[in-house]
C-alpha cells in the first residue's frame, strides 16, 4: 500500500475504520464496486488525495453526490478544520455516510439527503468538490446558489481530451478553469480547479 504524507496515527486508523466499515456495508448493499481494502484504497483513498491537499484550514465544503464517501468522509477525516457537507440523494448511501460518521466521531461532517436542482437552498459554500458526478457545465449550474464570489471548485475528472470540450462550453469572462494532471497507475485523473473571475 501506498502511504499517505502528512497525516496522524488516529487518522490512518479512522481511514482504515472507513475502509472496512464500507466493505462490509457494501456486502450486503452494494454502494461501490470494490472487492479488497487495498482495493479502496488505490482505487479511491490514493485517487482523492490530491483533492484533499488541496484544501485549506477554515472553509465550508459542498461534496457533490458523496456516495460511499469519497471524497466526503476523507476530507472529514483529515481536514477537522473544515465543515465538510456530503451531498447524497441516495437513501441507502447516506444512511452508511451518516453512520460511519458517527462511528468516526465526525463532528465537522454532515449529510444532506437531497437531490440538487438549480432553485436548491442549500446555503453557500466556499468550496464544492465532486468526483465523477455531472459534466462541468451542470455542475456550474445546478451549484450556482451555492456560491458566492469567493467560491472555487474542485472537480476530479477523467479524460483530458473530454475535459477540455466541457471547459470550451464555459464562459471564459466569468470562470478560470485550470487542469492539473494527476499521475494514476490505474486510470487517466486530472484534477479541475475553477474560481470565478
Amino acid at each position: 500500500m501506498i502511504e499517505l504524507p502528512d497525516i496522524t496515527k488516529k487518522q490512518k486508523k479512522q481511514i482504515q475504520t472507513f475502509i472496512e466499515e464500507a466493505l462490509e456495508f457494501n456486502k450486503t448493499h452494494n454502494i461501490f464496486v470494490r472487492k479488497s481494502k487495498e482495493d479502496v484504497y488505490e482505487r479511491d483513498v490514493i485517487d482523492c488525495f490530491p483533492l484533499v491537499k488541496k484544501i485549506t484550514p477554515n472553509k465550508t465544503v459542498l461534496d457533490l453526490g458523496s456516495g460511499g464517501g469519497f471524497p466526503g468522509i476523507l476530507l472529514a477525516i483529515i481536514k477537522q478544520k473544515n465543515k465538510i457537507f456530503l451531498l447524497e440523494r441516495n437513501k441507502k448511501k447516506a444512511y452508511f455516510l451518516k453512520k460511519t460518521i458517527k462511528k468516526l466521531l465526525l463532528n465537522n461532517a454532515f449529510v444532506i439527503n437531497k437531490n440538487i436542482t438549480k432553485n436548491n437552498t442549500l446555503g453557500k459554500f466556499d468550496l464544492i468538490a465532486a468526483r465523477a458526478f455531472s459534466d462541468i457545465e451542470n455542475i456550474l449550474k445546478l451549484t450556482k446558489p451555492n456560491t458566492k464570489k469567493s467560491t472555487s471548485f474542485l472537480l476530479l475528472k477523467g479524460r483530458d481530451e473530454k475535459i477540455k470540450k466541457e471547459i470550451k462550453l464555459l464562459n471564459k469572462n466569468k470562470y478560470l478553469c485550470e487542469i492539473i494532471n494527476l499521475r494514476n497507475d490505474i486510470i487517466e485523473r486530472n484534477m479541475v480547479i475553477i474560481k470565478m473571475r
